[in-house]
């Protein structure tokens, strides 16, 4: 029995932050208190810092020089290790648009380092590996963003089975435009396989989007980011994801992506149940400005943490998840409560994992970390044990 005893915590529950203490056994919270005395392993004195339930990153192409796409167990590792130093105890791995046998083996790659990192035998040297999101390919040629045009195409029912096959089961999101021929079909699809379809890169107008959400989209991947744009005449899919409480809208809270005046609107809009902190970080967050060649071979501009092609078009993000929730606390009226909210127990909602991550509730999983009044992370645990 391995018992870790955390004191003098600012501890952020489900409900509340309080002042205690915090005692995890086997992996799992086993009590909150201000007092509490037993007999454990190891004594943390927090000395005023904040305990809250670790990050989960929805949306996470990629960081430190390493991608999703690259396909290997290096190059995930790497990504785990540096996610965890931001906060995150869990992750999706996030795909993009590739050659069908590319983007294939990105997933199948990726689902099998998922289970390796489901084993709680495994030494965790960073953020655990909750599964794939699958971004790209199936996406609006207007509204594609950063995806090179050619690789473009709407979702066919082989494609589909294919990607799940590759998936084995550890597929959490898959990410399309609604509005292409067959989207509405693959939405159904995956409700039924237990998937989360999210509408993406989408020139969808209302009615369009209104008619995936009703087929079973529950996700907005990025929004605003890459959408049809709202106006007094044309609500488009962004009216829709923000009026219908189906659905929960993924935000890249960076201040570049959004202006905090939108980041405001969608919280009052959404509240902190409906609106979730992602990173959409790519393979250059954290390298140093410069210019980049990507595998498709353009070239992509860093510059003051700003990644863009050569044509200026965004090209993901440099966010990290304590950067997204110190923004939010700072850019808008939201309180550091919510905000963490939107960090850990949104996300953990939205992937299904609700019951045994996303909070310090008794019986849930001790993934967890410690940080400053800024959001700057002392220590990290997965699973009680201390791995920063």
């Amino acid at each position: 029995m391995e018992r870790l005893l955390i004191k003098n915590a600012k501890i952020i529950t489900q409900s509340r932050i309080m002042e205690g203490s915090l005692l995890a056994l086997n992996g799992r919270v086993a009590a909150l208190g201000v007092h509490i005395e037993a007999e454990v392993d190891s004594e943390l004195d927090a000395r005023g810092s904040f305990l809250s339930p670790g990050f989960i990153d929805i949306h996470n192409h990629g960081r430190a020089g390493f991608d999703v796409m690259d396909a290997s167990d290096e190059s995930l590792d790497s990504i785990a290790i540096d996610q965890l130093k931001h906060g995150v105890t869990g992750f999706l791995a996030a795909t993009d648009t590739a050659e069908k046998k590319e983007l294939w083996r990105a997933v199948n790659a990726a689902a099998k380092f998922c289970d390796k990192d489901s084993d709680d035998r495994k030494p965790h040297k960073g953020a655990r590996c909750l599964g794939v999101y699958v971004e790209g390919n199936y996406i609006s040629m207007k509204k594609r963003g950063a995806h090179p045009p050619e690789l473009l195409r709407p979702i066919a029912h082989e494609n589909l089975n294919t990607l799940l096959s590759a998936g084995n089961g550890n597929i959490r999101v898959m990410a399309f435009a609604p509005e292409l021929p067959g989207s509405l079909d693959a939405i159904r699809r995956l409700r039924h396989a237990g998937v989360v379809a999210a509408a993406a890169h989408t020139d969808a107008t209302f009615d369009e989007a209104m008619d995936g959400i009703n087929a079973g989209v529950t996700l907005a991947a990025h929004t605003f980011n890459s959408m049809r744009a709202m106006t007094h005449r044309d609500p488009s899919v962004i009216a829709a994801c923000l009026l219908d409480d189906r659905v929960t809208c993924e935000v890249i809270a960076d201040g570049t992506h959004l202006d905090p005046a939108i980041l405001q609107l969608i919280y009052r809009l959404k509240g902190p149940d409906r609106m979730c902190l992602i990173s959409d970080s790519v393979r250059y967050n954290g390298l140093p400005d410069g210019q980049y060649d990507r595998d498709d071979g353009r070239a992509v501009v860093v510059k003051g943490g700003v990644i863009r092609l050569g044509d200026g078009r965004l090209a993901g993000s440099s966010l990290s998840m304590n950067e997204a929730v110190r923004n939010m606390t700072r850019f808008t009226d939201v309180s550091l409560y919510n905000a963490v909210r939107m960090a850990s127990l949104v996300p953990a909602r939205v992937i299904g994992m609700e019951a045994t991550k996303g909070g310090l509730d008794v019986g849930k999983d001790a993934d967890m970390i410690l940080f400053d009044e800024d959001v700057n992370v002392k220590a990290a645990f997965i699973g009680g044990k201390r791995i920063i």
